[in-house]
This record gives structure tokens, sequence and C-alpha cells, in this order.
């Protein structure tokens, strides 16, 4: 009986041991594995299907812009027609720097549409 108590013991402190040594594994989308906005950045490139340099550079365009579109969209000052009228200079230039990165209309689209989306979600 003692035999079988201690047999238990070892295997049971074993376990522990190999457990406590062995790395938690990682996935992709994991918290662990990556912070959020990485987790972000990844389903971002693979919604968008646009990959390394440009990703980057619509990244940073698309950041530009919201900051002024927001600033458009706060000013008090200005009229409904002024403020559309703004908006969509805002967005032909947005376009023609994204194609100057590199994106064609079919990948414009996808950004487009991709961010409207999120925008959507975040109003929920």
């Amino acid at each position: 009986m003692k035999k079988i108590l201690v047999l238990i013991l070892c295997l049971s402190l074993k376990t522990a041991f190999l457990q406590a040594q062995t790395p938690e594994p990682t996935f992709m989308g994991s918290d662990k594995s990556m912070r959020r906005d990485e987790i972000l950045k990844l389903e971002m490139k693979d919604d968008l299907k646009i990959y390394d340099k440009r990703f980057d550079s619509v990244l940073s365009i698309q950041k530009e812009f919201q900051a002024k579109l927001k600033q458009v969209n706060l000013d008090k000052k200005l009229t409904e027609d002024i403020r559309q009228k703004r908006e969509k200079e805002l967005t032909e230039s947005k376009r023609r720097r994204l194609r100057a990165a590199g994106l064609d209309d079919a990948a414009i689209k996808r950004v487009e549409d991709y961010y409207l989306r999120r925008e959507k979600q975040t109003q929920r």
C-alpha cells in the first residue's frame, strides 16, 4: 500500500514538474502570443489582402486622413455643404495617395469597405 502511495506521489510530482517546464503553446490570434494591435494588423492583412510595405503605407495614410476628417467634423464653424465638400476632397486625396502607394481600385475599395465595417461595429 505504501509503495502505491509513493508511486502515485512521484507520478503526480513528475507531472506537475513537467507541466511547469513546458511552455504554453501560442496560437495565431491568441492574446498571449501578441498584443491586440498586432492581432488586428494580421486580421486586416488577411481581410484586405494587402501585405508588406503597402500595408504599412495604407495604415499611415488611413490614420492621417482619419485625423483630418475628424477635424472637419468637429469644426462647428463649417456649414453642412462646406463640411461635405471638404470630406469629399479629403476622400479623393486619400484615394490618390493610396493609388500612389501601389493599390489598385479594387484594393482601395476593400480598404474603404473595411473601415466602414469597423466604424459600424464600434458604433453598436
